[in-house]
């Protein structure tokens, strides 16, 4: 579609007396696709007004992912949920949200002065959330009256909640259910994947092969659609890229190839599932995507972040450490090669490190709520030593990136427990986003 246009086009041989600066040139890098990039010139239609080809695209994707409309994003997830979050609460300020939402979530919270409630999530031994409480959540809804639910499926680390489940209670209710599926685009690729869900926001380019930040929101209520698409055009650049949109094309004239490449995929993870550790254990669970690759360390005398360097030393680059373990992200376009290194990293490290007992712990405790986000945003502030906290009101989003889920928000009352939290998570080299200081109110 896009590509084949654009590719007629430049056969054509049109000079750019408009933008990008770039205008084509031959004097700069070519492994940078300067000649591809465009802007909104005749014939190639308006992202944030589509009416041709993007409209095109966007009914392919609605297709692929079996939902009743879909709204592509050159701004990454964050924009779908900003834009959808806004949409849905013009009126009804209260937001119930999974406490381990992503921080754009928040963000969308302080934005628009709403009043958030929490989800309680549940945690295995290594830290990772693995489910949420369904009890807390329907406790919460027979409670309050909702705008919106806001849970993530499939979490950083591959979980994936019971949709059905939360789909069901959420219409009980009558409250619009919205899934961060920003690490779930490759899930219909999979049995994981199921579309109970008012509107979902997925990342392509996370798990698929459009280029960073291609998106897309997901809707099967079409009486949303609008106004998130109103949204969507305030919270996007007014110059999408075109380079980026070419790659989301690409993507879907490819879907077809995907399946299978997904299988070679599951032939590649059968080799790392199966190896025989004695010490550092791959986690399986049938509630989780496997091709997040999860190595614990839970039981080693090294950690997640000690796992990182030492794959590093074999020209293994992951994508994330943690005290207990590590996360590696494998997708349909993974070779073989890259597999036998991992394999062969994996066994050679796990014969170099010992048995031994690791006292971690860690949950995502909900503090008390002194004030909603945005009345604490616009309080005075002063600074003080994490140590002498205690009993204040926190002023700032506490959170370790990745994945970048706070341990306090502003307006929540700073306890030992959360002090402790973050001693622990800074001493074992989890990076904060604070040092040794934390902004309270005055």
């Amino acid at each position: 579609m896009l590509n084949e246009k654009l590719d007629q086009y430049l056969r054509e041989d049109y000079y750019p007396f408009h933008m990008p600066g770039s205008k084509r040139t031959n004097i700069l890098r070519e492994d940078i696709p300067y000649k591809r990039d465009l802007t909104e010139i005749n014939g190639f239609d308006n992202l944030n007004d589509p009416k041709d080809i993007f409209c095109q695209m966007e009914e392919k994707i609605a297709d692929i992912y079996q939902v009743e409309d879909a709204i592509i994003s050159t701004n990454g997830s964050t924009c779908g949920i900003l834009s959808t979050i806004r949409a849905l609460t013009y009126e009804n300020k209260n937001i119930l949200i999974q406490r381990s939402s992503h921080k754009s979530v928040y963000n969308a919270i302080e934005l628009n002065n709403l009043k958030s409630d929490y989800i309680n999530v549940i945690i295995d031994n290594m830290g990772a959330i693995i489910d949420i409480d369904y009890k807390d959540l329907e406790e919460k809804l027979s409670n309050k009256d909702y705008a919106a639910i806001v849970i993530t499926s499939p979490s950083y680390e591959g979980y994936y909640l019971d949709l059905g489940k939360i789909y069901d209670i959420a219409k009980i209710y009558s409250t619009p259910l919205i899934v961060d599926m920003a690490h779930g685009s490759h899930s219909i690729l999979t049995d994981k994947y199921y579309n109970d869900f008012d509107i979902a926001i997925t990342s392509f380019h996370k798990n698929l092969s459009a280029l960073t930040p291609s998106s897309g929101v997901l809707i099967n209520n079409k009486d949303y659609s609008k106004e998130i698409r109103r949204n969507m055009a305030i919270f996007q650049t007014s110059s999408p890229s075109y380079v980026i949109l070419q790659s989301i094309d690409e993507m879907i004239d490819k879907f077809p190839e995907f399946y299978h490449k997904y299988s070679d995929l599951e032939k590649n993870l059968d080799a790392i599932y199966e190896l025989n550790l004695d010490h550092l254990e791959i986690v399986h669970d049938n509630k989780k995507d496997r091709s997040k690759i999860l190595v614990s360390t839970a039981n080693t005398d090294i950690d997640g972040f000690i796992l990182e360097e030492m794959l590093r030393d074999r020209k293994i680059e992951i994508e994330m450490s943690y005290p207990t373990y590590a996360l590696l992200i494998a997708s349909i376009f993974d070779s073989k090669i890259g597999f036998d290194r991992l394999q062969d990293a994996l066994m050679d490290i796990d014969k170099r490190i010992k048995k031994s007992t690791n006292n971690f712990y860690f949950s995502y405790k909900i503090p008390e709520k002194s004030l909603e986000i945005s009345e604490t945003i616009v309080k005075g502030k002063s600074t003080v030593n994490i140590g002498d906290s205690a009993g204040k009101i926190c002023g700032q989003f506490v959170y370790a990136y990745p994945p970048g889920i706070p341990i306090l928000s502003p307006g929540e009352v700073i306890d030992k427990d959360i002090i402790s939290t973050m001693r622990y998570m800074t001493d074992h080299q989890t990076k904060l986003n604070i040092g040794d200081t934390i902004l309270i109110l005055d």
